[in-house]
Parts: C-alpha cells; sequence; structure tokens
C-alpha cells in the first residue's frame, strides 16, 4: 500500500502508524494532509523517546483511493523513517 502502515480498522476507520524523526515540522505536516482534504482525526498519538518520534493518526469516513493516497502523501514527509 504505501511506506506508512494504514490498517483498515473497520469499513470506514484508518489508522496510520509510522516513526519519524524528532523534529518539529513532522507532526504538523502529516495533519496538514487530512485538513487540506477537510478531514479531522478520530483519534491522534505522537510520543518522542530519545530521537524517534511515533506517531499514530486515526481517521475515519475514507474511501479506500483516498487512504491509499493520504498513506502514500505521509510516506513522503521528510523524516518519516519506518513503518511499525
Amino acid at each position: 500500500m504505501s511506506s506508512v502502515l494504514a490498517l483498515k480498522r473497520n469499513s470506514s476507520t484508518v489508522r496510520y502508524c509510522f516513526e519519524a524523526d524528532v523534529e518539529p515540522a513532522v507532526l504538523p505536516r502529516a495533519l496538514e494532509l487530512l485538513a487540506k482534504r477537510g478531514l479531522v482525526p478520530a483519534r491522534v498519538f505522537a510520543q518522542a523517546i530519545d530521537d524517534a518520534l511515533s506517531v499514530e493518526i486515526e481517521v475515519e469516513g475514507l474511501a479506500d483511493d483516498t487512504a491509499e493516497h493520504v498513506g502514500r502523501s505521509l510516506g513522503q514527509i521528510v523524516g518519516v523513517r519506518a513503518v511499525f
């Protein structure tokens, strides 16, 4: 699907999980991808431990093609390292 893990929790909820560099712009850039589409996350969790930022973002009401596009776009953000 993409370099960012997108897990379907049910037919209308997607959870994006990724690890990134601890940089001030990573989380706002990720949320901006949703805001540009008029989407508000149902849940956001981010935790910085040492030099890694662990992020989970849940979004409801996404069509499959939109979910895949957002996942690909998240994976292209500078500083996004890995999927878990």
